[in-house]
């Protein structure tokens, strides 16, 4: 009678709890597919779901984050990029001042120029996410700008000269596969020059200081091919043939060098320069064991910032270009994750924008003599009170060995402070997409609201085939080697099973593009070993998505996984892709999806939905007409993080 009594009383006081809490969101109940607004659909998901993205965009109080994204002509102020939006800021304090408003063009990649002789922007845009970008040119104070690129085209890389009166740009008009360089005066009516058309991917890098050539790459079938060409004759000249990556490349402040960054030779990436009347090329800034992320060149190319990768985190070095000397070492603490830095016009200073585990996103400047950031805007509302999580930067051995000893595959493991022997935290384990990317510890407020208000930890390993570890890392999951990054995160299941905080049975994989493909795959693999799953506009079968993707992004992809029309790499794209094992899918799986999607189209999505019904597999949708690969939109955002976290409280806690 006493135990009776007992579950009585706790079975009153749950019903009060429950019933409290039901006042605060509405019954969790799945719906059959209905459509939210004009342009979401949402399938086989509970009522509540929009009440979760809510909680999460609320979690914590941010200042609005505007990102920074150069200086002003007298370097007294920062440009900063917000809400579509270009403001100028004078200082931290200071109030914003709107420099282009142009409400149905967002201008987050905008470069200062001359438009027509006045001051103003170029920048590029797209429509709803379907990255056919147009190249667009505005004048301070416009309300509309000018299209200077042709028709519906994906338009990418382009570039300003020195001057500020021409851009250069490439582009691929929709479904031709055919890329074309030209340049231009920045000025509605003028004629473009066409430079090159071809089927070979081709970037543009940067104007000689006389503007006289301009510098290219071109993808090649085992690299990238460096070239210049000439404005007035329209010639090219080839310059070097690089077997492996090239990015960062500028030319010296005389002309008479072109650095760049590259991993040809060498394991890892390095700063080289070449010098363009001998030929001769010279290791700047190497033998460090670690990757450089990206370098930054001053107005006056008198100057390098150099950003290093140490295990996801920056570190930031500046060089004297001119007599290839340090002009700061680098720094000894780190500013945390760096994405951008711009010199002032003096070449004294850095603007920043980077991100922390503990802080969100933040702009300001960086004096690299002392080593020291001064904060401009980002991060939390003063008084903000947040749990600090910060995820331990580990390894974890997987299935072969290198040295004699276990291949070691980084991860970033958040547990959350409930995690103990005797109340183990369940797991979401958060693939990376790419494949060539890397999980680096930045802020992100919904693996924070996941960890430390639902009480599950976050794995983010970089399987084989992330960048940031070094050339031979990042191929050890080509073509015919894809499987083996499945492989790595069986590793990771095992090593979970190993640590008595974390809970073996209770274990979900996510993913997005790339990162899709691992969660499903994942999920064919080892079936028993997973609750449920999640795919964000994930790659589901390579044959297909190959056959279907944008035109103008299919070498590429092939160099990466295989070409679909090779016999034997077909056959293992049906032994690997996720659509062709879905008989082995046993668990739930939630997908989310662009309808505009361009690299991995919706039909994707939509077979393997009906792929898992046939399977009578539980699946839940969100699929966003409006939308192309990943959400944009606040709205639409609110409904996919709502629908995640949904799925995981309910295959994970409830």
């Amino acid at each position: 009678m006493f135990f009776v009594r007992v579950f009585l009383i706790f079975g009153l006081c749950l019903s009060i709890f429950t019933h409290s809490h039901a006042q605060e969101r509405p019954q969790e109940r799945p719906q059959e597919r209905r459509k939210i607004g004009d342009n979401l659909f949402l399938e086989n998901l509970p009522e509540n779901i929009k009440f979760w993205g809510d909680a999460v965009d609320k979690h914590t109080t941010t200042i609005s984050n505007y990102s920074v994204k150069g200086w002003s002509d007298d370097g007294r102020s920062l440009l900063l990029y917000g809400y579509g939006n270009l403001y100028k800021a004078r200082g931290p304090k200071h109030k914003l001042k709107k420099v282009l408003d142009l409400s149905d063009h967002p201008v987050s990649n905008a470069q200062r120029a001359l438009v027509c002789g006045a001051p103003g922007f170029v920048f590029l845009d797209d429509e709803d996410g379907d990255e056919y970008y147009a190249t667009y040119a505005a004048k301070i104070g416009a309300k509309v700008p000018d299209k200077l690129s042709y028709g519906i085209a994906k338009t990418r890389a382009y570039k300003v000269s020195n001057d500020l009166k021409y851009v250069a740009y490439a582009s691929s008009v929709r479904g031709s596969g055919i890329w074309t360089l030209e340049y231009q005066e920045i000025c509605k009516g003028s004629s473009p020059v066409r430079l090159y058309e071809g089927r070979a991917a081709i970037y543009v890098k940067d104007f000689h200081p006389n503007h006289s050539l301009l510098l290219v790459t071109t993808a090649t079938s085992n690299g990238m091919r460096l070239s210049e060409f000439n404005l007035e004759t329209k010639a090219e000249d080839a310059v070097l043939d690089i077997k492996g990556s090239l990015s960062s490349v500028s030319y010296s402040h005389d002309g008479h060098y072109i650095f760049y960054v590259t991993n040809e030779g060498v394991n890892y990436r390095e700063l080289f320069r070449y010098d363009r009347r001998t030929g001769d090329v010279i290791n700047v800034v190497g033998n460090i064991g670690l990757d450089i992320d990206f370098v930054a060149s001053s107005d006056d190319r008198t100057k390098l910032a150099v950003i290093i990768n140490k295990m996801g985190i920056s570190r930031i070095a500046v060089l004297d270009s001119v007599n290839l000397k340090l002009a700061a070492p680098f720094s000894q603490k780190s500013l945390g994750v760096v994405s951008s830095a711009y010199f002032s016009p003096d070449g004294e200073k850095l603007a920043v924008r980077l991100s922390q585990p503990t802080v969100p996103s933040r702009s300001g400047v960086y004096d690299y003599k002392k080593d020291k950031f001064k904060l401009w805007t980002g991060g939390f509302k003063p008084g903000t009170k947040t749990i600090k999580l910060v995820p331990a930067i580990i390894t974890y051995p997987t299935f072969d060995w290198v040295d004699e000893k276990p291949r070691q595959i980084p991860v970033l493991a958040y547990k959350p402070e409930t995690a103990t022997i005797t109340n183990p935290a369940p797991v979401v384990i958060f693939a990376h997409g790419g494949p060539a990317s890397q999980a680096r510890p930045t802020w992100s407020e919904f693996y924070h609201y996941i960890v430390t208000e639902m009480g599950v930890a976050v794995l983010r390993p970089n399987i084989r085939g992330s960048s940031g570890y070094g050339h031979a890392f990042e191929q050890l999951d080509q073509i015919h080697k894809r499987e083996d990054s499945i492989r790595d995160i069986g590793a990771l299941l095992d090593w979970i099973e190993g640590q008595p905080d974390l809970d073996a049975s209770r274990v979900m994989i996510a993913g997005g593009s790339y990162g899709g493909y691992v969660s499903m795959a994942s999920l064919a693999m080892y079936p028993d070993r997973f609750k449920a799953g999640i795919t964000r506009v994930g790659v589901l079968d390579f044959q297909t998505f190959l056959e279907n993707t944008e035109a103008n992004r299919v070498q590429n992809r092939r160099r990466e996984y295989g070409d679909e029309r090779d016999a034997e790499v077909a056959k293992m794209f049906e032994r690997i892709s996720p659509l062709q094992n879905v008989d082995k899918i046993t668990k739930p799986v939630l997908i989310i999806q662009g309808a505009r999607d361009p690299r991995v189209p919706l039909q994707q999505a939509e077979d393997m939905l009906m792929a898992l019904k046939k399977q009578g597999v539980e699946v839940s949708y969100v699929l966003a007409m409006d939308e192309g690969h990943g959400y944009s939109k606040r709205k639409n955002r609110r409904y996919s993080t709502g629908a995640q976290i949904a799925f995981i409280r309910r295959h994970l806690l409830d």
